[in-house]
């Protein structure tokens, strides 16, 4: 005896496989028009907020139309120039970015990746010390690609470690080429 699920989705499979392609007018892949991600795969774009938590400068490559890889560098500092010490904080990105609509030059979609921090102090005559950790950050949001290569992103984030998470907002602007 046959699941009922099964002969389900063995008849959806079915017309959908023979469905494919045999509307009148319908267009293939090859005639469909390039997307701004495909025309325009990488950008460079300043964050505000976000998973580095103040900002952040990246860049982001698109692998495919629905998959792109994304680095990204922030840095805060503070200190004496009087040799009375300071301290600063490096933050290093690595991440994926997973897009819904492949034939759209604006799209949700969905992110995460690795936030890597290193902590410096500089005591002046007393010493120094630096320490090294990582969060992680998943997120969703929304993308807006021009074709003339101006760029907006807004996301909410997820920001993970040490157990707890925290929920924060990023807004970019940049430039894709």
């Amino acid at each position: 005896m046959k699941a009922p699920w099964a002969t389900t989705v063995l008849i959806a499979a079915s017309l959908s496989v023979g469905s494919a392609g045999s509307a009148v007018g319908q267009s293939t892949a090859a005639d469909a028009p390039l997307t701004t991600r495909t025309a325009l795969p990488n950008d460079v774009s300043v964050e505000l907020l976000g998973h580095s938590l103040l900002y952040s400068f990246s860049y982001q490559h698109m692998v495919s139309p629905l998959f792109g890889l994304e680095a990204s560098i922030a840095g805060l500092g503070s200190g004496s120039t009087s040799g009375g010490g300071g301290a600063s904080l490096v933050l290093g990105t690595v991440g994926g970015r997973l897009y819904f609509l492949k034939d759209k030059d604006a799209s949700p979609f969905v992110t995460g990746g690795g936030v890597f921090a290193n902590v410096s102090t500089d005591a002046g005559p007393f010493g120094s010390d630096s320490s090294s950790g990582s969060f992680g950050y998943t997120g969703l949001g929304f993308e807006f690609r021009s074709s003339s290569g101006f760029l907006f992103r807004g996301t909410v984030y997820g920001l993970i470690g040490g157990g707890s998470y925290f929920i924060w907002p990023g807004l970019t602007v940049g430039y894709a080429f």
